[in-house]
């Protein structure tokens, strides 16, 4: 668990404003329930409007049920209160502001594959989405992690926030690409999820 303070926003000696982490931002009451961290971490990100991308290796059949009741207070403390209820999870911010949640243990190793991205020229999300099947880096990946994609799709995964935006060429981890898409795109939020069970492997790249 990681904690942020609340405090004023200072103005710095060169009279320019020095941002303050989004975990520090204060917010009003609400409720939160779903089934398992990575539902729950959705609606916190649609309903506090931060960005955040979740991480985890898992068990699907083991993932808790989460129920807040919020009172109000700071993101941090919403935050706190989510790996409360789920105390294998925790977050950090980045220096871009966006909430990582990630399961306690091994690390989802495809985030920190790089690929030779070729960019993406005016691209809608789910162009953006499609195209992570076709990189070979990804390929290479599932292939030596003996690991298949699983997504389940409801038909509403790209109906709101699929404006096209352009991402710039060059090597980027697969992590650092998704924060990309979500924060432009508007939609917030991206999970890769790794499930085993047995000898059989499924990888989840959630991008809506």
């Amino acid at each position: 668990m990681l904690t942020a303070g609340l405090c004023a926003q200072d103005d710095r000696v060169d009279g320019t404003a020095e941002k303050l982490p989004v975990s520090y931002r204060r917010l009003e009451s609400m409720s939160i329930e779903q089934y398992g961290v990575y539902n729950a971490a959705a609606e916190i990100s649609e309903k506090a409007k931060v960005a955040i991308g979740v991480a985890a290796i898992q068990q699907p059949e083991l993932e808790p049920t989460i129920k807040l009741n919020f009172p109000g207070g700071t993101v941090a403390d919403l935050l706190n209160s989510l790996v409360r209820e789920a105390p294998d999870y925790e977050w950090q911010e980045t220096e871009q502001n966006i909430i990582h949640l990630s399961r306690s243990g091994p690390r989802v190793s495809l985030l920190d594959v790089v690929m030779s991205y070729p960019g993406a020229a005016k691209k809608t999300r789910r162009q953006i989405w499609d195209d992570l099947g076709q990189r070979p880096e990804i390929s290479a990946w599932l292939e030596s992690n003996h690991c298949g994609r699983f997504e389940v799709f409801t038909g509403h995964e790209f109906s709101d926030h699929n404006a096209p935006i352009s991402l710039a060429s060059g090597n980027i981890r697969v992590e650092q690409l998704l924060d990309q898409v979500a924060t432009r795109s508007g939609t917030n939020y991206w999970a890769v999820l790794q499930s085993e069970s047995g000898n059989s492997c499924k990888v989840s790249i959630i991008l809506w």
